[in-house]
């Protein structure tokens, strides 16, 4: 089993402080002879999500989620990227294929998405992927943002 990072405790009692119940931690994804471990499956049982004040999401009561999470401390934001971008796309595809009511989301903190994806890269990365992401302050466990494709592209 993979090493959790040092941001996993609390991006996950930040995801329990937003609503969510944990179900796995980690959560396995098995297809054919491979297993792999996404950091957190968890399931919500609120009616309604807000998020800068607007609805995204309707179906917070039967909404169930995979959570990788993202620190982005090696020697090159790049080469993190590409690593976590490659997992991501992996996990999701397998996801579609083993359980397509399960939504992936990329965990990062504040200040990594403030230094990586407020750029132009990491905007294109995020429509272009698509990929979707949880915005965590690590120090007041609380979760910021949930940034979609969708969102960016009316921002």
């Amino acid at each position: 089993m993979p090493q959790k990072d040092t941001s996993h405790d609390s991006i996950k009692q930040a995801l329990i402080n937003d609503g969510w119940e944990i179900t796995d931690d980690p959560y396995v994804i098995s297809y054919d002879e491979y297993s792999l471990f996404v950091d957190i499956g968890a399931v919500d049982s609120h009616p309604v999500r807000q998020a800068e004040g607007k609805v995204i999401g309707l179906q917070r009561g039967e909404q169930q989620i995979a959570v990788e999470i993202k620190e982005f401390r090696g020697k090159s934001f790049i080469t993190d990227l590409e690593r976590a971008i490659g997992q991501y796309v992996l996990y999701r595809l397998l996801l579609k294929r083993t359980n397509s009511s399960r939504t992936l989301y990329l965990a990062v903190t504040d200040s990594v998405y403030a230094d990586l994806f407020e750029t132009d890269m990491g905007r294109a990365v995020i429509t272009d992927v698509p990929l979707q992401l949880i915005v965590v302050s690590v120090e007041k466990m609380e979760v910021l943002q949930w940034i979609t494709p969708e969102s960016i592209a009316r921002s």
